[in-house]
């Protein structure tokens, strides 16, 4: 339901969509929702964050879980990664329901990660040894990020306005 207020959110594209050669397609999904473009920024090398950063990133939402922690912030630290920050009327939610479930597999039709998600397990195979941690069985590559909230927009946009 729309409340006509003016929201901000974040893109990240995560490095899977990159390997899958699927990052353009993703990004125009993302700016086909006609919210405002504020800034943009691709990170790689020595430009994106370091994998303490994505620690303290990924926490609030992965929460104390070593394995997936750490096997998520080393792949994305490895990169590379869009960053995009929209804004908008709805933006938070606009953005969600374009993006789709966190889990690809239950992910719609029509939203990025239900479009993108069949072949995903044979395209990111020779990558998961690299960023799978014991206890992990099931490192997740879901491709895209999306704030969930404004107040999360407010803490993850400062890891990168430096």
């Amino acid at each position: 339901m729309a409340n006509g207020k003016q929201e901000n959110t974040l893109v990240i594209i995560k490095p899977d969509s990159f390997w899958r050669k699927l990052n353009l397609q993703v990004e125009s999904r993302i700016k086909a929702l006609g919210l405002q473009m504020v800034s943009e920024r691709t990170l790689t090398g020595g430009e994106n964050l370091p994998e303490t950063k994505w620690r303290e990133f990924y926490f609030p939402a992965i929460g104390d879980r070593p394995a997936c922690i750490e096997g998520t912030a080393k792949y994305m630290a490895y990169g590379p990664v869009k960053m995009i920050h929209l804004r908008g009327e709805d933006a938070v939610q606009k953005v969600r329901r374009a993006v789709g479930a966190t889990q690809p597999w239950q992910a719609d039709k029509g939203t990025i990660r239900g479009d993108f998600w069949p072949g995903a397990e044979e395209a990111n195979a020779s990558y998961r040894l690299k960023f799978q941690q014991p206890g992990n069985d099931k490192f997740l590559f879901n491709m895209i990020h999306a704030s969930d909230a404004e107040t999360s927009f407010a803490r993850e946009i400062l890891f990168f306005n430096r």
